[in-house]
């Protein structure tokens, strides 16, 4: 059929599950025929539909899956996210719950003389006062520990230099309802009692302290005990009027009364003195080029050389520690400077 157009048209219609197929042919002639033939055939063929409906279910289950990733991802990232912003939260919270347990901590040491120790933590009164009650507080835990003072100690002391221990602490009163120490002014002490100092060996030392106005001093050598004997030199003054020719006291000069001063040693025990004194200070210098320990043991607390102070605040997985280290032996240091049991 040369110089024909063709045209096929396959049309599908869909009714009550049964397919018509329609087949059209146009032959067409643009100038030699004017006539067209149609010829129509129909046709019963079924096409089936199991593969179509296959189709849709996989393309559902994909879309499925496409749309449970997408929203895994975004529930990953809220997730993610809400535990950041929870733990920025938690360290503020803790940083600031700690700085504030140190700066109470600092308030009861200045209110106090050296030596003095106490500790405190959530759950009982004291404690409670720095708790925050809100919700998002909820599981804060504050405590602080003040490490001032001992009764076992053991001092590595390096040659050539000193060790000076305060053999006295601060005491307190106990905060109402509460384990820890009251933050009230108190500048009491108590003096360090049945002290036990081993490992001095044949060397020299002195205990310093305070009696009424007057510095006082007990020395001796070796390992101290309570009943060890240490010698004590005392001043003594006595005046005599030239008048009468009668040695009498100084509490009255006349014109022309001479006044004689002298000392003499007098022996006590450690225990005893430190029961009749002041601000009792032990000092021993090591002058071998080595080191050497120096155990110090006590039945009442004597004051360490460093004031430690730790406070710790935490919430869940978040903690903050401050932590404060003053060595005090450089102000202690000062009385090796004295001059002590020398008399007149």
């Amino acid at each position: 059929m040369g110089g024909e157009n063709n045209i096929i048209i396959f049309i599908i219609l869909e009714n009550e599950g049964s397919t018509q197929f329609l087949l059209s042919r146009f032959l067409e002639d643009d100038k030699k025929h004017k006539n067209s033939y149609t010829k129509i055939m129909y046709s019963n063929t079924h096409i089936p539909t199991h593969s179509r409906s296959g189709f849709s279910i996989l393309m559902a289950i994909g879309t499925i899956w496409v749309l449970l990733i997408i929203v895994t991802s975004l529930a990953i990232s809220y997730i993610r996210e809400s535990k950041l912003s929870r733990y920025s939260y938690d360290e503020v919270l803790s940083s600031t719950a700690a700085e504030w347990e140190f700066e109470y901590a600092m308030l009861k040491v200045k209110n106090h003389r050296d030596g003095f120790q106490d500790a405190t933590s959530s759950g009982e009164l004291d404690g409670n006062l720095l708790d925050l009650t809100t919700p998002r507080s909820s599981g804060l835990r504050t405590e602080y520990n003040i490490l001032a003072s001992s009764t076992d100690e053991l001092f590595t002391l390096s040659g050539g230099q000193h060790l000076i221990i305060p053999l006295f602490a601060s005491t307190w009163s106990l905060a109402l309802w509460a384990t820890s120490l009251s933050p009230e002014y108190n500048m009491l002490t108590v003096n360090t009692t049945w002290v036990n100092i081993s490992d001095l060996w044949s060397l020299s030392w002195t205990i310093v302290a305070m009696s009424w106005s007057e510095s006082i001093a007990i020395s001796g050598t070796g390992n101290i005990t309570p009943s060890t004997i240490g010698a004590i030199r005392t001043k003594m003054s006595q005046c005599y009027d030239r008048s009468t020719g009668v040695i009498k006291s100084c509490t009255f000069l006349n014109p022309g009364d001479e006044e004689l001063l002298y000392s003499y040693d007098e022996s006590k025990t450690i225990n005893d003195f430190l029961l009749t004194t002041l601000d009792p200070y032990f000092v021993f210098y090591n002058p071998d080029p080595g080191s050497i320990p120096v155990r110090l043991t006590s039945t009442t607390p004597f004051t360490l050389p460093t004031l430690t102070i730790t406070a710790t605040a935490r919430k869940w997985d978040s903690s903050q520690v401050f932590r404060f280290i003053e060595d005090k032996g450089r102000y202690y240091d000062a009385l090796k400077y004295g001059i002590y049991n020398t008399g007149i």
